[in-house]
Parts: structure tokens; C-alpha cells; sequence
């Protein structure tokens, strides 16, 4: 079973945009020097890194067996890691914990605007200012299988929708309009409200987690659903209750 840090690193990737953007939750106290900060003590580090103006996040949980590696499309060439005063924002190139060198491929299947592989990690898009869709965001459109609740807590899954409301899904999922998330952050106010968490399969077996929530009727990454997908997540949700 994951640790439920690890969960949480995962499922909240997004709802973190601004510590993910400079890669960091530090343990001691920041001091602002110029575009710079310094950090003194422990600094707990997401694992993302940037190319082509993308930010991508590590997807720890999910199998990735059946993904097959593309083309090299290039390198790290710096760690946040090994600077007390790391730069920030970060540049394409730059990752958090990967080391200086690490090779980054494509993923057959896949744009490489959506999912990368970094040595044997396969990193995910989590922003992109050039998305107007979610399929743009993360390559999705006719590759998945099924959709799922999962707990909170560790990631277990509790139910998969029925046939007929994973085929919606399915269809409506990536038409969704793709909003960076600090815009979405703003307009729910921090994303605040009850949350419901998900967790979309392909059909390759690899997977991306996602989040609901109830009181703005949002996903994230960060989208709005549908009066339809509203109703229909509400629904299948009620079903796990049933005996």
C-alpha cells in the first residue's frame, strides 16, 4: 500500500501549482534574495521538472510495464536539489531532485507535451500554456479504459463507473477547456470544498489520478465539468454506498 505522503504528493500536484512551479515546500524559513530564495533546513522537494515551457510531475503510482520508450529529446542540466539559493522560476531543463544529466525520452504513444520519461520515471504535464484542452494538456482522447473512485487516503480503488457512464467519460473527459490552475485556484477560492478522488486507466495500464470537487464542479487538473459530468460523477459516486 502507498504511504499516504506519497498519495498526497501525487494527487495534490496541481492544487500546489506555486510551490511546484519554483519545486519546493521548504522546512525552514525563506529569505528572499532578488528572483532567488534561499532556503535553511530541510525542503521537502516535489519531483518535477520543466521542458518546453511544460511542468511535469513524477507519476509514482502508476504502472508503467506496459509504456515503451521513444526518441532522447534531451537532458536535465540543473537540480534544485543542489543549491541552497536554487533559481526560480524554473527553465526548461531544470528539475528538482533529478540529477544533471538524466536523460528525458518521448513515450511512444504519446506527444511528448503530455508525458515524458525521465531515466525510468515516467513524468506527466500538469501545466502547459499553450493547452485549450484537457487532451491537450494530457494526450488522453480514445486511450482510456476505465474510470474509478479511490480513497483518499491510500489510493485504494473503491469503484469503477458503470459501462455506461465510463463511455460518457470516456467521450467528454478531453473536449473539457483546460484552465491553468492558478486561474482555477482564484475562482474557487484556493480550491476549497469537498473533494472526491479519482483515478483514470489506460489502455496501456498506466494511469493518471485526478480530483473532483463538489462545491465548484471542477477537476483538476484544472477544468470545469460539465452540468452532464456533474450529474454523472454525483451518481456514480452514490453507487458505491450500494449494497
Amino acid at each position: 500500500m502507498k504511504s499516504l505522503k506519497r498519495w498526497l504528493l501525487a494527487a495534490f500536484s496541481m492544487m500546489m501549482a506555486a510551490l511546484i512551479l519554483s519545486g519546493c515546500m521548504p522546512g525552514g524559513m525563506p529569505e528572499k534574495m532578488g528572483p532567488y530564495k534561499c532556503y535553511y533546513g530541510d525542503v521537502d522537494y516535489a519531483s518535477v521538472l520543466r521542458w518546453n515551457d511544460i511542468t511535469y510531475m513524477d507519476n509514482n503510482d502508476g504502472d508503467i510495464s506496459g509504456l515503451k520508450t521513444g526518441d532522447r529529446i534531451g537532458k536535465i542540466n540543473y537540480r534544485k536539489a543542489d543549491h541552497q539559493c536554487p533559481r526560480n522560476p524554473m527553465q526548461n531543463g531544470d528539475a528538482t531532485v533529478l540529477e544533471v544529466g538524466t536523460p528525458l525520452y518521448a513515450v511512444k504513444g504519446y506527444k511528448t507535451s503530455a508525458r515524458l520519461m525521465a531515466g525510468e520515471r515516467l513524468y506527466e504535464a500538469t501545466d502547459n500554456p499553450s493547452a485549450q484542452t484537457m487532451n491537450d494538456l494530457l494526450d488522453i482522447e480514445g486511450k482510456i479504459k476505465t474510470v474509478r473512485f479511490t480513497s483518499g487516503m491510500d489510493g485504494s480503488p473503491l469503484k469503477d463507473f458503470t459501462p455506461e457512464a465510463n463511455a460518457v467519460f470516456i467521450r467528454e473527459y478531453p473536449k473539457l477547456k483546460y484552465i491553468p490552475f492558478d486561474q482555477l485556484s482564484k475562482e474557487t477560492k484556493q480550491w476549497v470544498g469537498d473533494k472526491y478522488w479519482l483515478e483514470i486507466e489506460m489502455t496501456d495500464g498506466s494511469s493518471r489520478r485526478i480530483t473532483y470537487n463538489t462545491m465548484f464542479e471542477a477537476f483538476h487538473p484544472s477544468c470545469y465539468a460539465t452540468p452532464e459530468l456533474a450529474r454523472l460523477v454525483e451518481e456514480q459516486r452514490k453507487l458505491i454506498y450500494v449494497k
